[in-house]
C-alpha cells in the first residue's frame, strides 16, 4: 500500500447474523526511505551541507507553480510527478510542509556498471551456454531499442546506419558521438553488424545522460525516461537498455526502480543491469529491484557466475536477478575506432544482449506485452542453479534458441496466467448477507484481488486458493454498506507482471 494514513473498520459477526463495527482505529504505513513520516528521505537529514541535490515529489499542479519552495527547478518529470533543484539543509522542513509536496530525497549518483576492459578478441573461445548473438534466426527487424548510456560512436562499422536518433542530455550535441565507450559497447551487443550484435535488423536510439567519467544523476535518468515516453511513437520505442545502476547495493525501494516499473506499466520492456556489487547477498544495485524489469546477471562463457555479479534476494525479499547470460570478457565495438574491438567485463555488457533478444522476439510476435517477453525469456532460461529460480541466476542462462521455438510451438507452462471465470454466491443481497466471490485461474499468479466497487465507497480483499485447486475465494461482509448498485471485478497479477480483470454487476437490497 501506498505511505499514508489509513481509517481502519472492523466488523464482527456473531452465528445469528447481528453486526457491531468500529471506526475509531486509524493505520500509518511509512515509505521505508521516510519511516519517521516528515516527508524527508532519512539519509537527507544526516547530511549538513549547504548545497543537496535533491527530487522533490509533487502534485502535477504544483509544476511549474512551487513559488512557495525556497529554491528554483532545474529539471521537472512526468514519469514520477517532481522536479530536481539544489537547495540546503535547512530548507528540507519548509519543502516538505509545502502542500501539494509528496516527499524530498536525494538526487542520487549513477554509474555505467561494466567493470573492466581486457584485450581485445575477435575469437572468443567456445561457449557452453546459449550465446544469443547465433540464434541465426529472426534479427529484430522493425523493432527499436533505446540505449540510455554514454552515447554510441556512430562512425563504428558495427553501428553504421543504425542510430535513428540521438539526444544529449550531457553536451546537448546534435551528431551521435561517446567520450566514454560504454554505450558503443553496449549498442554493438544490441544492434551491431559484423556478428556483435544479438539483433542486428533492429534500430537504435540513442540517449546520453551519463558524462565522459560514466556517471549522471537520478534526475538525469528520469528526464531520458521522460524523454523516451514523449517519443516513443515517433521512433516505435519497444524496449529500453539500461545499463545504469546505482553505485553500490541498494537500501531499499527507490524512485529509480519505481520510475522503471512506472515505463513497464506504460508498455515498454525495460531491461536493467543486476550490478557488480557481488558476491555479497543481497548486492542488488537499483533499479535491478524493481519488480516488472528484466534483471540481469553475468556469466562466462563456462555458466560460472561473474565474481562481481550482484546477488539477491531484495530487501523484500524478491529473488533476483531474473536470469543471466554472458558478461564475462565480452567482445563489443571500440569507440574511436573503425572496427575495433575491446573485451569488458559487467553486468553491463549482459543487459544489452537481453535487450536484443527482447528485440528479436517482438519481431517474430510484435504482439508481445512486455510481461509476455519477460515470462517467454525466463521461463526458457537454461537451469545453472537449483532448481527453480534462484538468488545466483535468477531463472537461469538466456537461451534465446528455445524462447524463438516456444513462440512457434508453445508448450503449456509457458501460457500466460488465465482468469477462466468468476461467480458471486448470489446476484443480488440484503445488507448483512454475506457473498461469495470465486474465480477460477490458471498458470502462475502473483496475487489475485476482488474489488468491491460501490456508490460512496471501495474494497479490495485478498483471494485465496485455500484447497489448491485453482479456485480462489473471498468472502465480502455486506452489513454496513450502503444499498445500491455495485460492479465486483477480479484483478489478477501474473507471476511476471501479466494483468487480467473481469467483473460482474451486483445489487445490494435495503434490508426488510
Amino acid at each position: 500500500m501506498p505511505a499514508g494514513i489509513y481509517n481502519v473498520t472492523i466488523i464482527a459477526i456473531d452465528k445469528f447474523g447481528n453486526a457491531a463495527k468500529e471506526e475509531s482505529k486509524k493505520i500509518t504505513i511509512r515509505d521505508p526511505r521516510d519511516l519517521n513520516g516528515n516527508g524527508i528521505e532519512d539519509s537527507l537529514e544526516e547530511q549538513k551541507a549547504k548545497d543537496l541535490k535533491v527530487i522533490v515529489l509533487h502534485e502535477d499542479s504544483l509544476k511549474g507553480n512551487l513559488t512557495g519552495i525556497p529554491a528554483t527547478p532545474e529539471k521537472s518529470f512526468k514519469v514520477l510527478p517532481g522536479s530536481a533543484m539544489t537547495v540546503s539543509s535547512d530548507s528540507l522542513e519548509e519543502i516538505a510542509r509545502t502542500d501539494g509536496v509528496r516527499g524530498v530525497y536525494t538526487d542520487q549518483k549513477l554509474t555505467v556498471l561494466s567493470i573492466k576492459e581486457g584485450s581485445s578478441r575477435s575469437n572468443p573461445p567456445p561457449s557452453i551456454i546459449d550465446d544469443p548473438r547465433k540464434s541465426g534466426g529472426p534479427i529484430g527487424k522493425g523493432v527499436t531499442v533505446a540505449l540510455i548510456d554514454t552515447g554510441a560512436d556512430a562512425d563504428h562499422e558495427a553501428l553504421s546506419g543504425k542510430i535513428v536518433a540521438f539526444q544529449d542530455f550531457v553536451n546537448n550535441q546534435t551528431k551521435p558521438y561517446d567520450d566514454n565507450g560504454h554505450g558503443t559497447h553496449c549498442a554493438s551487443l544490441i544492434a551491431g553488424e559484423l556478428g556483435m550484435g544479438v539483433a542486428p535488423g533492429a534500430e537504435l536510439v540513442v540517449i546520453k545522460v551519463m558524462d565522459r567519467d560514466g556517471a549522471c544523476y537520478l534526475s538525469d535518468a528520469l528526464k531520458a525516461l521522460d524523454w523516451v515516453l514523449e517519443n516513443r511513437d515517433r521512433y516505435g520505442i519497444k524496449i529500453i537498455s539500461f545499463s545504469v545502476g546505482g553505485e553500490g547495493p541498494s537500501d531499499g525501494a527507490s524512485l529509480l526502480d519505481e520510475a522503471c516499473d512506472r515505463m513497464v506499466e506504460e508498455g515498454l520492456v525495460m531491461c536493467v543491469a543486476a550490478g557488480n556489487s557481488g558476491p555479497a547477498p543481497s548486492s542488488i544495485v537499483m533499479p535491478g529491484g524493481a519488480e516488472k524489469v528484466i534483471t540481469v546477471g553475468a556469466v562466462d562463457r563456462n555458466g560460472l557466475i561473474f565474481e562481481q555479479s550482484s546477488r539477491g534476494p531484495t530487501l523484500t525479499g524478491e529473488i533476483k536477478p531474473d536470469l543471466v547470460t554472458l558478461g564475462v570478457d565480452v567482445p563489443s565495438a571500440l569507440a574511436g575506432s573503425r572496427n575495433g574491438l575491446s573485451s569488458v567485463s559487467g553486468t553491463s555488457m549482459a543487459v544489452p544482449q537481453v535487450s536484443g533478444a527482447s528485440a528479436v522476439l517482438l519481431e517474430m510476435d510484435p504482439d508481445l506485452k512486455p510481461a509476455d517477453v519477460k515470462r517467454l525469456l525466463l521461463k526458457t532460461a537454461d537451469e545453472l542453479g537449483p532448481e527453480g529460480k534462484d538468488n545466483l541466476y535468477g531463472y537461469g542462462a538466456l537461451n534465446l534458441t528455445r524462447a524463438l521455438r516456444s513462440i512457434k510451438a508453445p508448450k503449456e507452462e509457458l501460457y500466460p496466467p488465465d482468469l477462466v471465470d468468476v461467480r458471486l454466491s448470489r446476484d443480488e443481497a440484503s445488507e448483512g448477507e454475506p457473498v461469495m466471490v470465486e474465480a477460477r485461474v490458471s498458470g502462475e499468479i502473483r496475487s489475485l484481488i476482488t474489488n468491491i466497487i460501490g456508490p460512496d465507497r471501495n474494497l479490495e480483499i485478498p483471494m485465496d486458493d485455500l484447497d489448491g485447486n485453482g479456485v480462489y475465494s473471498a468472502r465480502w461482509e455486506t452489513s454496513f454498506w450502503t444499498a445500491g448498485d455495485y460492479q465486483i471485478a477480479v484483478d489478477l497479477e501474473g507471476g511476471f507482471g501479466e494483468r487480467e480483470s473481469k467483473s460482474l454487476p451486483f445489487r445490494l437490497l435495503k434490508r426488510d
